[in-house]
């Protein structure tokens, strides 16, 4: 079984969510909606998954610094803990900062997150799929001072799952000293804004003290509108996590100039040569012209991918606390399989029905991996009557309009 902090916590997750869908109840006020929701948690099952696959390789970067250039061995105790925790969210400080300001690692290792045009707890969940390798740099110098891998990774664990209940609109301003001292619902608000006075400002994991020290404080005035400047409009959470590299390596294809090019990778986001404008700053937003991209089938697929994504959500779940159980083999293919799914369910939510025929395969996918899961006579009935039964709903669901 998967120890993770961050996958234990699961279900502590969806609990909060469901409080927040009953505070939206009560309230009478709009703070999800489904086809966005059902991305941001895509986007956290493509992150996850693939951390299952390369996960290892930042852990071991992490683990081979401090065995072989370690300046000390700290002991785990309360002490030491405490230090860690402080030094574990001042490297993230400086990752999440460098992320917002270094094009390259925007794109690869930050954009997803922000790219939803909502804010509740499932943008938490909205994060980037090639960004662990990245951000494990960042952390290194831990390894150097001697804090061994499984303290590091159970005090990074706990700042992430600290970072998760600040993704909300339902709380407004916490006491005045623990808004100065810790990163709250307000104080993130502001980061997600795209509001130009917004954009890289509050960077802090949990302590708010980092952004006071250097510089990057907003306090969170008018109300943000959520976002990046170009919005990404799309549902298949693969492609939210592609295009911004897509893009990038279109604008290094079509720039001159080799110094150019570096710049584009480590400049901040937005520049550009002086030939083709220079620096884009971010424009203001014109609330009167601003529409959220809402794109979304008929009611009788929607209920079908619905479905469809919750049973994806609990074989991925399945899947993370089991892997490490898996060949490497199985394990890619499992993984591989999940990815497929939540592209194509993302892209069904679209309205695309021309990609029909390639959910009908998939279906039949998903009944070959229960045959192989369950084994035995059974299996085939149930894998049987899996397809049959979904396929008959599938197609209903595409000659239906509402």
């Amino acid at each position: 079984m998967d120890l993770n902090p961050v996958i234990l916590s699961i279900p502590l997750y969806f609990f909060l969510i469901g409080l927040e869908l009953v505070y939206q109840l009560v309230k009478q006020t709009k703070i999800y909606r489904a086809n966005d929701a059902v991305t941001n948690i895509s986007c956290g099952i493509f992150s996850q998954v693939t951390n299952a696959i390369w996960g290892a390789i930042s852990v071991g970067m992490y683990q081979f610094v401090y065995q072989h250039w370690s300046i000390a061995q700290i002991p785990n105790n309360w002490w030491s803990y405490l230090v860690l925790f402080v030094l574990v969210d001042l490297c993230y400080y400086w990752f999440h900062r460098a992320s917002h300001e270094i094009n390259f690692l925007w794109n690869t290792a930050h954009v997803v997150h922000h790219q939803s045009e909502d804010y509740n707890l499932s943008v938490a969940l909205r994060q980037s799929s090639f960004g662990g390798v990245f951000s494990m740099v960042f952390y290194l110098p831990l390894a150097l001072l001697g804090f061994n891998a499984y303290a590091f990774l159970a005090v990074k664990g706990i700042n992430l799952i600290y970072q998760f209940w600040i993704h909300t609109e339902a709380i407004n301003k916490l006491p005045k000293w623990f808004e100065y001292v810790f990163n709250t619902p307000s104080h993130h608000r502001v980061h997600h804004g795209r509001n130009p006075k917004y954009i890289d400002k509050n960077h802090a994991g949990t302590l708010m003290i980092w952004d006071r020290m250097f510089g990057t404080f907003q306090a969170e005035e008018e109300k943000p509108t959520y976002g990046v400047t170009k919005p990404t409009n799309t549902w298949n959470p693969v492609w939210a996590n592609v295009l911004p590299i897509v893009d990038m390596t279109h604008q290094l294809k079509t720039t001159s100039g080799f110094l150019n090019k570096l710049k584009i990778l480590f400049y901040k986001p937005g520049w550009q040569p002086d030939e083709l404008g220079g620096y884009q700053a971010a424009p203001e937003v014109n609330k009167d012209a601003y529409h959220k991209y809402d794109v979304h089938p008929h009611i009788p697929m929607i209920r079908y991918v619905f479905v469809q994504f919750v049973m994806v959500l609990t074989f991925t779940a399945l899947f993370l606390f089991t892997h490490v159980n898996y060949d490497l083999y199985v394990k890619l293919a499992l993984a591989g399989y999940i990815m497929w799914s939540i592209a194509q369910l993302g892209i069904l939510m679209e309205n695309r029905s021309n990609w029909i025929p390639s959910e009908f395969i998939r279906l039949l996918a998903t009944g070959t991996i229960l045959i192989f899961l369950l084994e035995g006579v059974t299996s085939y009935l149930i894998a049987g009557g899996f397809v049959l039964l979904f396929g008959l709903w599938l197609g209903n669901a595409s000659r239906k309009r509402s």
